[in-house]
């Protein structure tokens, strides 16, 4: 009742006021709503107007910016329905997907991803249901799309990377992760991914590199391995360079952060006997092998010191550190020496002391003894022996940990990718 009597009181007053100024304005104006065409009109009722005018023209725009805002809440209200809608889908998708329904996952996903081209979650879902059956194919496809919509996700790159390793196509994959590298330079992920691929591919030197930015990532704590790892990969990059000079130098280098690197000691000395420095080399071999006694340094110097007297120098010295080496490997060797020296007798003594008679390598040096004593028949039974273990055992070293065997000492094996594992003759394996 109030409020009523309010807008009557309101009203009246609103019409004394507009009698007040027709009242007060009796005179006529020419009012011109075109160049040429006027009407005349009292002053009084013009004010009244344009005062009418601006009340109509405030509550028109009041009104056109009440209508603005419900236009953009509806819109606003649509938006977050729908992605709401799509974050159900997605979730939904890949909740079916985790449960083995891989057709219906897909289909939700695929229908998230759709809506939304730049929801890169609903990409790396749909892409790793194909990546976990082996479609590698399918999930590159959706990865580059995705890729293509937001270039710079990196967790997109990343994903593309890891397809296209998984694919067979690991140059295409390092250079995905290269262009995830040069975004974020210190990003764990990437670094270990590019890592493992330069090392797949043989780019040893570009995986020493990545692991050194990798280590710059680390706390104190977990230095140790890591750099152990650069010293690795830092090896097998010496070992790719031609030049025997050079690759040297390089192993030389290494050897001075790490003295009881046994493949560096052991490749260095061979590169320098390649650059015909093999006094250079005997020395290293002799210097690590006191600090570090491996057999393979042992029959290296073998390998060089041909005159009777330096063979036995050099088994004097094995014989000096015989209780830190394999003890078969010892008499392997020195019934070799004997051998070569034609005392039959006491490397028939040696030979005899080995445990693993059934080795290649000591069938071998049996049927080199035999020979040498004119027990052909012997001799052959020997070699015979020698040949079918090794049909059976392939290669004269084995490395200690994967036994894969190699007719050659490596520093590296590439079964296992392990470092300094591979023992030689009737050395103990493990296996």
């Amino acid at each position: 009742m109030l409020k009523r009597i309010l807008l009557v009181v309101a009203a009246l007053a609103v019409l004394v006021v507009f009698g007040l100024l027709a009242w007060l304005n009796p005179g006529s104006v020419d009012f011109r709503f075109l160049p040429s065409q006027s009407v005349r009109v009292p002053l009084g009722w013009l004010l009244i107007f344009t005062f009418v005018g601006g009340i109509v023209s405030a509550l028109v725009l009041t009104g056109l910016q009440q209508l603005g805002r419900r236009v953009a809440s509806w819109g606003e209200r649509r938006r977050v329905k729908q992605a709401v809608r799509i974050g159900e889908w997605q979730e939904s998708g890949a909740a079916l997907a985790w449960d083995g329904d891989l057709e219906r996952g897909r289909n939700l996903l695929r229908k998230a991803w759709r809506r939304q081209p730049h929801n890169g979650a609903a990409a790396l879902a749909l892409a790793s249901s194909y990546m976990d059956t082996g479609e590698h194919a399918a999930a590159r496809e959706i990865l580059e799309t995705a890729v293509a919509h937001d270039a710079n996700d990196p967790d997109l790159r990343y994903a593309l990377g890891e397809a296209l390793r998984r694919g067979g196509e690991p140059n295409e994959a390092i250079r995905m992760l290269e262009t995830v590298r040069v975004q974020h330079p210190r990003a764990p992920r990437a670094l270990v991914s590019l890592r493992r691929l330069y090392r797949e591919t043989g780019q040893w030197k570009e995986a020493a590199d990545v692991q050194e930015s990798y280590i710059q990532t680390l706390s104190d704590g977990d230095l140790a391995a890591e750099q152990e790892r650069l010293l690795q990969l830092r090896y097998q990059a010496a070992l790719s360079v031609d030049d025997p000079k050079e690759r040297a130098q390089k192993l030389a280098a290494l050897l001075q952060s790490n003295r009881t690197f046994v493949p560096a000691a052991v490749s260095c000395g061979d590169a320098l006997v390649g650059s015909d420095r093999s006094e250079e080399a005997a020395k290293l071999w002799e210097k690590t092998f006191k600090s570090t006694p491996r057999l393979v340094f042992i029959e290296r110097l073998l390998s060089l010191r041909q005159g009777d007297r330096e063979r036995q120098r050099v088994v004097a010295l094995m014989q000096k550190y015989r209780q830190q080496l394999d003890e078969d490997g010892v008499r392997l060797l020195t019934a070799q020496v004997e051998i070569a020296e034609d005392d039959l007798d006491k490397a028939a003594s040696e030979l005899e002391a080995i445990g693993r008679q059934d080795a290649p390598a000591v069938q071998h040096c049996w049927a080199q003894l035999y020979h040498q004593r004119g027990q052909l028949q012997e001799a052959f039974k020997a070699l015979s022996r020698a040949t079918d273990a090794s049909r059976i055992d392939a290669g004269t070293y084995r490395c200690t940990s994967c036994g894969r065997r190699s007719d050659a000492w490596t520093g590296y094996c590439p079964t296992c990718e392990r470092f300094d594992t591979y023992r030689s003759g009737a050395e103990k394996t493990g296996g």
